[in-house]
């Protein structure tokens, strides 16, 4: 499906740096949004592992006094 839109020239020439055209730039900025929210849900999961194996080891060592 095609529509006419009115698209700003500098917008234009941001997604034409990711594609051949409009169409294509928008969609490669879109994947790599994604992959950018990927990547930054892991990293939030990765913390949150870190940060309980070292309170589960300090709980540990305040227990035992």
């Amino acid at each position: 499906m095609s529509r006419v839109v009115r698209v700003d020239e500098e917008a234009l020439e941001v997604a034409l740096r990711y594609g051949k055209n409009l169409s294509l730039g928008i969609m490669k900025m879109e994947e790599m949004l994604k992959k950018q929210e990927k990547a930054k849900r892991d990293y939030t999961a990765i913390e949150e592992m870190v940060r309980r194996a070292v309170r589960e080891e300090l709980e540990m060592l305040t227990a035992r006094y």
